[in-house]
């Protein structure tokens, strides 16, 4: 079986900017993506914390790395968890695929190239 490893949260904010400048706030937290009025993460520690501006909120959605995400999506269908689409390359680098939980929160698997982590953005 394919593991999963919990690689950070998205949080969806009604005012990306407002919430940028309070969580870029906390002790070690650093912006490593920033696309005004869309998109920001913020490397904290080890783990991820993205904040993505949406008209409306909608809770969050959470996301894990693996190194294998076409097994994983194989073994997700198997179970009976069918993802929105197959795994799919992100403008930005990022493979993924994603599912939405009973409650409709964001499941999202995928693998990230490591220049992504840390490499410029705006």
């Amino acid at each position: 079986m394919e593991e999963a490893l919990l690689a950070g949260l998205t949080l969806h904010v009604a005012d990306l900017a407002r919430s940028l400048e309070f969580y870029k706030r906390l002790p070690g937290a650093k912006v490593v993506v920033h696309r005004p009025d869309e998109f920001a993460m913020l490397r904290i520690g080890n783990g991820r914390l993205g904040l993505l501006q949406a008209k409306l909120p909608t809770g969050f959605h959470i996301e894990f790395e693996t190194p294998n995400l076409n097994s994983l999506y194989e073994e997700l269908r198997m179970a009976g968890i069918e993802p929105e689409s197959p795994p799919q390359e992100k403008e930005w680098g990022e493979m993924d695929f994603r599912v939405v939980d009973p409650d409709g929160n964001i499941v999202e698997f995928g693998t990230m190239r490591e220049t992504i982590r840390t490499g410029p953005h705006r």
